[in-house]
């Protein structure tokens, strides 16, 4: 799943701008926790959408149940046993 992917990405660049490195390159910077925070917000963001995207697939589920439950039950009748043909020589045997 990509977006699981992205999320840690942007988390291992964040702890990377915190331990005051490059995100991408590791070269040592100073202004490493102001760095991080883009990296943090944007795998805040991407964990959301995948959140909301899973939240509104179950709320379809649920809406598709609920109208399942309101329509009103049908009832099958049973259908008759099918009758079966007995010869009388076949019923002494």
């Amino acid at each position: 799943m990509p977006a699981k992917t992205e999320t840690a990405t942007h988390v291992r660049r964040a702890e990377k701008c915190i331990d005051g490195k490059d995100p991408r390159y590791d070269w040592p910077i100073k202004n490493g926790p102001a760095e991080a925070v883009p990296h943090a917000l944007l795998a805040l963001v991407v964990e959301q959408q995948a959140t909301n995207a899973h939240l509104a697939v179950i709320a379809e589920s649920l809406g598709r149940i609920a109208a399942a439950l309101d329509k009103p039950a049908v009832e099958e009748s049973a259908p008759e046993p099918k009758r079966r043909l007995w010869l009388p020589n076949r019923r002494n045997a």
